[in-house]
């Protein structure tokens, strides 16, 4: 996705949104070897207005996931599933209940691993992204 300045003002400012704010963080992983970034993910309170049936997110309990990427060079090596289990412990011990996410069907492989990932869809948006908004509730280990 090309740049786009309302879907991307976070990454413009990552200490306000992931570095600063307590329960927040922003995930990367380096190739050792070469220094160089292959994959991002963050974590910080949910924080929109989104309208999901039978659905009341807070701040203070839920979570949002963001900016899950990996560098199509080392996609199917696990990385994501990884950090997607870091986020999950990194929730767990910040005191969140449940995690809020979503996606769009046609992004390459996201709902099918999402799914794989134990999150559920809560609702589908008939918008012409495909927007798909989903969740996994979190137990104590």
């Amino acid at each position: 996705m090309n740049y786009v300045p309302e879907y991307h003002y976070d990454i413009m400012d990552l200490d306000k949104y992931y570095i600063n704010p307590k329960k927040s963080t922003f995930f990367i992983t380096i190739n050792r070897d070469t220094n160089r970034l292959v994959a991002t993910a963050a974590i910080r309170g949910y924080d929109k207005d989104y309208h999901i049936r039978n659905k009341h997110y807070t701040h203070e309990n839920t979570a949002s996931i963001y900016r899950v990427f990996v560098d199509p060079e080392y996609r199917r090596c696990k990385i994501a599933t990884k950090m997607i289990e870091k986020i999950e412990n990194f929730c767990l011990e910040e005191g969140y209940k449940e995690i809020y996410l979503h996606t769009q069907k046609d992004s390459c492989g996201a709902l099918p691993f999402w799914l794989k990932n134990q999150y559920v869809i809560t609702q589908k948006v008939p918008n012409e992204l495909g927007t798909v908004h989903m969740e996994k509730t979190l137990c104590s280990k």
